[in-house]
């Protein structure tokens, strides 16, 4: 039986017609309008635009970090949608990880242990949590 290709496995994560907007008493300021994106496990992606252009706003949507104004984002088939702000800090938690441009280290810890430490945070046994620390970084080099 032939191997699927990431066309034919299910999406990792897809946005279907995501807008947001962020409103004022005197304004509706549209930062992102209908945007539709599909991407399978293994598959790796660049967002690049100019300041302002709204990657951020982007990358908070599809990460959980704050909801569309419309548009459904899902991931691993999970509508994000569908989960309460309870659900979303724990999907955040153990689905989703950020590497800000400007990182938020805690510098009386180590790269190793400012991994460990939301694992840590949930209850999780530090021994296989430290290795699984450690192979993501060596995952980002």
């Amino acid at each position: 039986m032939p191997m699927p290709t990431s066309s034919d496995a299910a999406p990792l994560l897809e946005a279907r017609g995501v807008t947001k907007d962020y409103r004022d008493a005197t304004r509706t300021l549209h930062v992102l309008r209908g945007v539709d994106l599909v991407l399978h496990r293994g598959e790796a992606v660049s967002v690049v635009g100019a300041s302002g252009a709204g990657k951020s706003t982007l990358l908070h949507l599809l990460g959980g970090i704050d909801r569309p104004t419309e548009g459904a984002v899902v991931v691993n088939g999970t509508d994000l949608r569908t989960l309460s702000d309870r659900q979303l800090a724990a999907f955040r938690s153990e689905t989703v990880g950020f590497i800000f441009q400007f990182h938020h280290l805690l510098a009386e810890f180590s790269a190793l242990e400012n991994v460990m430490i939301p694992g840590l945070i949930a209850g999780r046994s530090a021994g296989p949590l430290r290795v699984a620390a450690a192979a993501l970084l060596g995952d980002v080099g």
